[in-house]
């Protein structure tokens, strides 16, 4: 279930990597009360056909979940922006990738909380596969880069207890830093 902005982000983002995506792109832009996520993967892309079948909550290709016979990650994206006066966008080439661009309006009463982006980011940063991530955050003023690459180099790995909460601290401490 999505109880929170990045439920949503981190499901879009291991779709990618599920797709074969080997360079995920990831901006998050909070300002003006408003909160965009743009999502560009360079995994294996979509059919208009197969989009369309994407954003059905009656269709799954039962690959990332066997047995299930509904897919709800983007339909829900798409219900909860629509109805708290957000907005949805996908586009996709076979071949070439898939990009997912959603924006909340966080003053809108029904709209998700954000959520804990530094655990998201780990959460994501961490799954498994060979592929690079780049996160962009920006709020208002302040922003950093999380790049997968540079913090496998820096940590050695990202597969340890001890490498992730090192990666947990420094991320939190980012997002620390914007709130000062």
């Amino acid at each position: 279930m999505h109880f929170c902005i990045t439920d949503f982000l981190a499901d879009i983002v291991e779709n990618a990597i599920n797709a074969g995506s080997q360079r995920t792109e990831l901006n998050i832009v909070e300002e003006e009360g408003n909160i965009t996520v743009t999502v560009a993967d360079t995994g294996k892309g979509m059919t208009r056909e197969e989009m369309r079948r994407a954003q059905d909550p009656f269709y799954t290709d039962g690959v990332k979940h066997p047995g299930r016979k509904v897919g709800l990650g983007l339909p829900f994206l798409i219900q909860t922006t629509s109805m708290t006066g957000g907005d949805f966008a996908i586009s996709s080439t076979p071949g070439k990738g898939t990009n997912v661009t959603f924006r909340f309006d966080l003053s809108h009463v029904d709209t998700p909380p954000p959520g804990n982006f530094p655990k998201t980011f780990r959460q994501i940063l961490t799954l498994s596969g060979d592929y690079e991530m780049i996160i962009n955050r920006r709020r208002g003023e302040s922003s950093y880069r999380v790049c997968r690459s540079e913090m496998i180099e820096t940590l050695g790995e990202l597969d340890s207890a001890g490498s992730q909460n090192l990666l947990s601290t420094y991320l939190e401490s980012l997002e620390d830093e914007e709130d000062s």
